[in-house]
Order: C-alpha cells, then structure tokens, then sequence
C-alpha cells in the first residue's frame, strides 16, 4: 500500500504518461512507414520501441499504485520483467548490426541506459514487495520512474528528427540514419536542379 502523501504524485504520473503515450502514437502515425514498419530503420524502430517502453512503463506503475490497500510491488515485477524481455530483444535487434565502431557505441548507449534504469527499478520494487512499510525503497523507485520518464521524453523527442548538439548529440541512435536521409535528400535536390524538366529544355520553334 502507497502511503496517502504519494497519490497526487502518482496521479499526475499517470495522467502525464496517458497523455504522452498518446502523443506517440499520433507522431507514429503520420509516418509509419518511416519508423515502425518492416521497412523502417532497425535504428528508428528500437527508438520508438524504446520511448514507448518507457511511458507504458511510468503509466503502468503509477495506476497501480494508486489501487488502494494493494502491495504495488508484487503487481509491477513482473510488468518490469516485461520491459527488461522487451529492451534485449531489442539490443540483440540492433546490436548484430555491422556499421562501424561508432554507430555500434550510439546503439549500446541506447540499449545499456534502459537496461540500468530498469534493472533499478526492478530491484526497488521487489524490495518494495518484500516490506511495503519501507519508504525508502518507495522513495528509490519514485525517482527512478522520473528517470524512466526522461528516457522516454527523450527517445521521443529524437523520433522527430530533431538536430541535438554536443555528446548526447553524437549518442543520438538516429544520428547516422538522420545524416544518410539528409545527404539522399540533397543529392536528390542537387539532381533536380541539374536537370530541368522535358518542357523547359525542348527548344521552342519559332512562331509560325
């Protein structure tokens, strides 16, 4: 049972992830073919799989533990389990790619800081499910949910496309499919100026 001094944490914990997982999905669906379907990047796959992860996640554990009279951790465990399954299947997804030592760190980074946060939180909530009295665990798996929740804000946010600077920049997992889609996307501008259309390189005949 969630100490009283908890709920308005944990309901605005829920309602923020409802509302962002729904924001995901509309971001998804305006392009699906570019980030979840076969033809997808692997890359931009495990990024959205990973954001979602991530706010299902926070969502999930924070409804729960708004259920009154309830050991919260004997509930969430096995949904943490779930999400640790998820995140290695998506790091033997992503790490058998061969692309290079630098592409291979960004893909690690995206892979080892969900599988930390995770494991964290896996390991309060069992302590939590062992002795529910114990705030500090509480405490301890309150502040990871924050973390989770910058985790998934994050991955989101690169979803966009947006350019972002400095080491988090580079770490970016989409940092080397968002620079190949620039590049063919100037290429092909390149190409399109080059050559100008059947009409205007016909030569006209002079008026009769």
């Amino acid at each position: 049972m969630v100490p009283p001094e908890f709920t308005n944490f944990f309901i605005a914990s829920t309602s923020a992830g409802a509302a962002l997982v729904g924001l995901l999905f509309v971001a998804v669906s305006i392009a699906p073919e570019q980030i979840v379907t076969r033809r997808a990047p692997l890359e931009r796959q495990a990024v959205a799989g990973s954001a979602f992860t991530a706010l299902t996640n926070v969502f999930f554990i924070s409804l729960v533990a708004l259920i009154p009279h309830l050991n919260i951790g004997t509930f969430i465990v096995p949904f943490i389990c779930l999400c640790l399954v998820t995140t290695l299947i998506q790091a033997w997804q992503l790490l058998r790619l061969r692309k290079g030592w630098q592409s291979f760190l960004r893909r690690t980074f995206l892979v080892v800081l969900s599988l930390v946060l995770y494991g964290l939180e896996l390991l309060n909530a069992f302590h939590f499910s062992l002795d529910p009295l114990q705030v500090g665990d509480l405490y301890g798996l309150i502040f990871l949910l924050v973390g989770v929740f910058a985790l998934g804000l994050i991955r989101a946010w690169e979803l966009l496309g947006v350019h972002r600077y400095g080491l988090f920049g580079w770490l970016n997992p989409l940092h080397d499919v968002n620079e190949a889609e620039s590049f063919s996307q100037a290429g092909n501008s390149h190409s399109a100026a080059e050559y100008p259309k059947t009409d205007e390189a016909a030569p006209h005949s002079p008026p009769q």
